[in-house]
């Protein structure tokens, strides 16, 4: 009767896996593909900031206290840089974020950009300039001394390194702060940000 028995499970096992359909993938992998064709999800975007807000949710955005007004950008969202010229990824990254600029305006993110430099002489910006013809226009922090407060307010340790990114909504409000470079591969995380 054992023999039986067995027999009947093994035929029964056997009819549902050999049916000639092919087995339904479990239902965690459909939920990952359809969170991968979505984009970045919370987490990931979370990842990358060092403070994160829902849209709408943040703080009023100021840039810090600049030397000169800043010329009026038009578009939706904006993408802060702040930078140094004897930063290595500031200046490593430059490149990238201009070439962002209208890839992003293309998929949907049109985003203003600024950059600030913190140099602490003017000279040393011009000077860099004049060796980097392709370094973006840039404005320049008032005083050094005004860094470590302005980084305070966005929620960041006043001690945090260059460069540091800050990702403004289309409704001023502050979505992401980030220390640290960007990279090639942050791309859809930045466009997620800026939509």
């Amino acid at each position: 009767m054992d023999r039986l028995h067995a027999l009947i499970i093994i035929t029964a096992l056997c009819g549902a896996a050999c049916n000639g359909e092919p087995p339904k993938p479990p239902p965690s992998a459909t939920r990952v593909e359809a969170v991968t064709a979505k984009g970045p999800d919370d987490n990931a975007v979370a990842g990358f900031c060092d403070i994160h807000a829902k849209p709408g949710a943040g703080e009023a955005f100021a840039l810090p206290p600049v030397s000169a007004p800043p010329k009026e950008k038009s578009g939706g969202a904006q993408w802060v840089n702040v930078w140094a010229t004897w930063c290595k990824p500031c200046v490593e990254e430059l490149p990238m974020m201009q070439a962002w600029g209208p890839r992003l305006s293309g998929d949907g993110a049109p985003t203003a950009m600024h950059y600030v430099n913190v140099d602490a002489e003017a000279s040393s910006v011009e000077q860099f300039r004049a060796d980097h013809p392709g370094t973006p226009e840039s404005l320049r922090i008032a005083s050094p001394e005004a860094l470590a407060p302005w980084m305070e307010g966005l929620g960041l340790d006043p001690g945090a390194g260059l460069p540091i990114h800050a990702f403004v909504g289309k409704d001023g409000r502050t979505r992401c702060v980030r220390s640290g470079a960007v990279t090639e591969d942050h791309y859809a995380l930045v466009k997620t940000l800026l939509r």
